[in-house]
């Protein structure tokens, strides 16, 4: 089963596609959680262990959730994208070790044949060439030279 020049560039398109949308993926991870980390404020959650330390450019609360829940949305979306892509990709041929095995053997008297006729045209052009060479000198032979006037 052999695959169309376009087929294949379709499935390598997809392949590519695929692959920048994972690293698409990636930078949103990364920037949110840089943004996470920026942005956040700490939270007390024991009372025994109180905050000693604040982040100087902590957002408004209200902003903060709002950008958490845009970022997730982002992440989300991306994420629908890259399985759309992958569930798009062409699955592997479920060829068989001997079906393989078959097609590389013909394959291979294939290309015995094309180097067959090969070495035939290139024994032809050789012949060819020996042939307008022996033309040539027989041609270079034959040309009187005037004799040199006195």
């Amino acid at each position: 089963m052999q695959q169309q020049p376009d087929q294949e560039a379709g499935h390598m398109d997809r392949l590519t596609q695929a692959a920048n949308s994972i690293d698409e993926l990636v930078q949103i991870m990364y920037s949110t959680l840089s943004y996470l980390t920026r942005k956040a404020s700490f939270k007390q959650v024991n009372d025994h262990m109180p905050i000693t330390q604040s982040i100087p450019n902590a957002e408004d609360p209200e902003v903060f959730a709002a950008n958490q829940r845009e970022l997730v949305s982002d992440f989300l979306r991306k994420a629908k994208q890259l399985e759309y892509l992958i569930t798009s990709l062409p699955t592997s041929s479920a060829t068989t070790e001997q079906e393989d095995e078959a097609e590389f053997e013909e394959l291979e008297k294939e290309m015995q044949s094309v180097n067959r006729e090969y070495e035939e045209a290139l024994k032809v052009a050789e012949g060819l060439h020996a042939e307008i060479q022996s033309s040539l000198r027989e041609a270079l032979d034959a040309r009187t030279i005037p004799p040199p006037s006195s």
